[in-house]
């Protein structure tokens, strides 16, 4: 497809190189964490499929509230709003990558069941493409709107996504690309073809932690890439654009794409380092954790807000790490009461 095809054609930025080599030394550290820290693993995994799931519907506009996604996420509740039915097709669909991926053939017939799955709870069938033509708006302050990207017409979108499978399957068979351009150029023209009405940003997100995972790339089972992503949402949103200008006439840059992409996953690798390393250097994965957000925070805070970056520690464990930080000086609480608001006073 036309990603895949710019590769050949493009100079690849020293930039991008360095940031491969950085990755590659990062994923040689995976299985010395596995037989290091099993346990740290393990609770920043329940850590991460929740912000996942959460932060990827968010990116959206699809909120819940955090008792009931937690309720969602342990399947104590069935759902019964729209946002709620969405949050459980992405949690199924999630689990099916974590569990399967080396399984599931990267195929315009799995696509559509994994995006059958991902609308299974909703009235509306999923797992087919596009009928009618769609476009790419973005609201202005003002109220109106502006067209940012015409995707391909929905007639074509069968050959175009068997084109693009296929690509990517010779591509991998002659083993002459660097994977992680193939597979971040693919998500770009999954993304420029937006084969789907709906859902296509989020099935953007799970077909790239598949492909990653297939390439050997784990960081996204312990630390989730939806959330740097929703941290850079504004990043996100540019370079796509950046990137997609004349996609159909195969004259489109993926270079700012392909840096934000590479960029998201040496966060997220840098990120487990730190995590790992920290927990280890303290007693109690989770307590380190919860020390480590609430110290991260650049401004004020409450304790919902550490349910949300820490979502399977539990209210107690929150406030006892509170208190400890308090005790040491290093937060203070400036809002008293049921609503209170924290900052670290190293903020000025």
């Amino acid at each position: 497809m036309q990603s895949i095809k710019r590769l050949d054609k493009i100079q690849i930025p020293m930039a991008l190189i360095k940031s491969i080599a950085k990755i590659n030394e990062y994923k040689g550290k995976q299985e010395l964490y596995q037989d290091r820290s099993p346990e740290v693993l393990n609770t920043l995994q329940e850590m991460a499929v929740v912000q996942s799931t959460e932060s990827s519907n968010r990116i959206e506009g699809i909120k819940i509230s955090n008792q009931k996604l937690k309720e969602l996420m342990t399947r104590k509740a069935i759902p019964l709003t729209r946002s709620e039915a969405e949050i459980s097709g992405y949690r199924d669909v999630l689990a099916t990558i974590h569990t399967s991926a080396h399984d599931i053939p990267v195929k315009p017939p799995t696509i559509l069941q994994l995006h059958r799955d991902l609308y299974k709870y909703l009235p509306q069938e999923g797992g087919k493409w596009k009928a009618t033509d769609n476009i790419i708006e973005e609201r202005l302050p003002d109220g109106s709107k502006r067209v940012r990207y015409v995707p391909v017409k929905a007639f074509v979108v069968p050959q175009y996504m068997d084109e693009l499978c296929s690509g990517l399957r010779t591509s991998r068979e002659k083993g002459e690309m660097e994977e992680l351009l193939l597979l971040f150029s693919f998500v770009l023209d999954f993304l420029c073809i937006h084969p789907f009405a709906d859902g296509n940003g989020r099935m953007s997100r799970l077909l790239t932690l598949l492909l990653l995972y297939q390439a050997g790339f784990e960081v996204g089972r312990y630390i989730s890439l939806e959330r740097i992503i929703e941290d850079s949402k504004e990043s996100y949103y540019d370079t796509l654009y950046k990137s997609s200008q004349g996609w159909h006439e195969e004259e489109h840059d993926p270079v700012p794409w392909l840096e934000y992409s590479l960029g998201t996953l040496v966060a997220a690798y840098k990120e487990l380092e730190d995590r790992v390393n920290l927990v280890e250097n303290q007693r109690g994965s989770k307590t380190a954790m919860v020390r480590d957000t609430i110290l991260h925070f650049l401004s004020d805070f409450t304790v919902q807000d550490i349910e949300r970056a820490c979502p399977n520690v539990s209210r107690p464990t929150i406030n006892r790490v509170l208190a400890s930080l308090k005790n040491e000086g290093l937060v203070e609480c400036i809002v008293p009461g049921r609503n209170a608001r924290w900052r670290s006073t190293d903020i000025k």
